[in-house]
């Protein structure tokens, strides 16, 4: 029994059982390897959550101390994640692990002083002071477990969109949902609130399905601390700004506003001034400033970074449309589709299907073949390799060269385009705003398309939805005109002083004619971004006729190309 009572009196106290005890510990620990020391943190919250009782006043003030502390070192070891994507299986699993099994602890130990909040004793011992803190790192770590299941294109689990929906709605009834201060004094330079930290969760769950790399993510993410304060959530939807909704009372995240979607339940934000915000930062880059000048971070190079943010920039537009747009029924088919994808490729595919009742002769051939037009592109001469491959070609037509496309089942279909499922494995080049060139059946024309949505199913299984933009595309060979009118006639080639031929600057692209949301017909061109000159004309050459137009207003921007109306001029 006396040995028992030694144990007892000599065993180390919990590091959580108060400030002092905590700033002892805290300076023993401060010398380990970061491994080692967020796991004597995590082992410390964790015997600390395994004996149930009403915490005091003196515990939040040590968790807070010790959660001060394990901040470097978490980042550490997050950064070891997101900076090694070719770890080997076992250390990602333990890091992830790590990761994720440390923000649940934290959200779990901060839960225990959420759920005694209105205990009168609380009120009396500096406990309301701490509450807007308390709140707002639940909210942090509930957003970076989140992002850990991003990684994986897992769904976040129910259960943490409850709390975080649960612990934003105290931080409005207390009244201090927006209040500004900082969540880590030490490491922090700007402030966040309690609303900036919920925000930043559903922002970052907006953009979850787009099949982004674990750097984009995180960039993202970081990019989110600034970009969440450009958000305000609305009690009362406005049907003229605001383009998503969350329902606090489900535990689902962001989603699109439906006629359904009333009450007090949910919280409604616009994408207005973010989208503005974004489209500022890709002019600025595109103007010379570095990633670090923008606040975009030291690690961010611009080629990568502009790519990313012309993504986002297309799909919050492209959800700012769809906010007025309701989908049309879907029906259950089982049917196999080619897919190919680039502009280039998809011109090539259809203009096959062009010219499948009108090839013509090498010798009087109006256009410019493609392999020329791609050597052009790439070399800047046709090589002699295409030219004897031209002249090889069975009665002198014209074809475009055998291209691999890929197969994908489609599970069903509406009036406006079909839902898909694919490998992740053998298509991770897939995004949201991608164009594609689909073909349902051997016997059917190719169609053009965009992805306009992912989710993943499973580890190489995902679902994308497909708008087909026209079923009746057709491709064409644009080349710009220097000024703002021209009588003179389509020029194919022409001879230079030493002999040779001399390409003129054309370019590929596809003229679809498209049906407007308010129901008229317009002709539309898609083409490299690269290609677009609001102020010039165009002659556009389709199959054996030729048209002068200039381009009209944008429909819809991608990467790297671009959707508009045209006018034609003169035929």
């Amino acid at each position: 029994m006396r040995e028992f009572i030694t144990s007892l009196l000599s065993r180390e106290k919990s590091p959580l059982s108060n400030p002092k005890i905590a700033m002892a510990w805290c300076r023993r620990i401060d010398v380990l390897d970061p491994q080692t020391q967020l796991g004597k943190v995590s082992e410390a919250v964790a015997k600390y959550l395994e004996h149930p009782g009403k915490p005091d006043f003196e515990s939040l003030q040590a968790l807070v101390m010790v959660d001060n502390v394990a901040q470097a070192a978490f980042e550490a070891i997050r950064y070891q994640y997101v900076s090694n994507p070719r770890m080997a299986k076992d250390m990602e699993q333990r890091l992830w692990q790590d990761i994720v099994g440390f923000s649940q602890r934290m959200i779990d130990s901060y839960q225990r002083f959420i759920e005694h909040e209105g205990d009168e004793i609380y009120r009396t011992a500096g406990f309301t002071e701490h509450m807007p803190l308390v709140l707002a790192r639940s909210l942090h770590y509930i957003a970076l477990e989140a992002k850990w299941h991003y990684f994986r294109f897992e769904k976040v689990p129910g259960k943490l969109w409850t709390l975080a929906h649960r612990f934003y709605r105290l931080s409005e009834i207390e009244g201090f949902d927006s209040n500004p201060f900082a969540l880590y004094p030490a490491r922090d330079k700007g402030v966040s609130s309690c609303a900036d930290e919920y925000i930043q969760l559903l922002m970052l769950a907006t953009l979850s399905a787009n099949n982004l790399s674990v750097r984009q993510i995180d960039w993202v993410d970081q990019w989110l601390d600034n970009w969440s304060k450009l958000v305000q959530l609305n009690r009362r939807n406005q049907d003229d700004r605001d383009h998503f909704c969350v329902n606090l009372q489900e535990p689902q995240g962001p989603q699109k506003i439906q006629p359904e979607s009333t009450g007090e339940p949910f919280r409604y934000w616009g994408l207005f001034d973010l989208l503005h915000e974004v489209q500022e930062t890709i002019k600025r880059l595109e103007g010379g400033a570095s990633p670090a000048e923008l606040g975009l971070g030291s690690d961010c190079r611009t080629p990568s970074c502009l790519e990313l943010l012309k993504h986002i920039e297309m799909f919050w537009t492209m959800s700012i449309r769809n906010a007025q747009i309701q989908r049309s029924e879907r029906f259950d088919v089982r049917k196999a589709a080619e897919v190919v994808h680039g502009l280039d490729v998809i011109c090539q595919q259809v203009r096959a299907d062009n010219e499948k009742h009108t090839r013509q002769p090498t010798e009087t051939r109006t256009q410019v073949d493609y392999d020329e037009l791609m050597d052009m592109r790439l070399y800047g001469f046709v090589s002699a390799r295409t030219r004897s491959k031209l002249q090889q070609m069975p009665g002198g037509t014209i074809g475009a060269p055998r291209i691999e496309t890929q197969s994908w089942l489609i599970e069903n279909e509406s009036k406006g385009g079909f839902g898909a499922v694919l490998r992740y494995s053998e298509n991770d080049w897939v995004r949201p705003g991608r164009l594609l060139g689909v073909r349902l059946g051997d016997a059917q024309n190719w169609q053009v398309g965009v992805v306009r949505r992912l989710a993943r199913r499973g580890n190489d299984e995902i679902y994308t939805g497909i708008q087909v933009l026209s079923a009746t595309p057709v491709a064409v060979s644009i080349q710009q005109i220097n000024g703002k009118s021209s009588n003179e006639p389509m020029i194919v080639s022409e001879l230079t002083e030493l002999g040779g031929i001399e390409l003129p600057s054309q370019k590929l692209a596809l003229y679809l004619p498209y049906r407007g949301q308010d129901g008229s017909n317009m002709n539309t061109l898609i083409l490299y971004g690269a290609d677009y000159a609001s102020d010039r004309l165009y002659r556009v050459q389709a199959r054996d006729r030729s048209f002068t137009v200039s381009l009209g207003s944008i429909l819809e921007k991608g990467v790297d190309w671009i959707w508009v109306a045209l006018q034609v001029i003169k035929q």
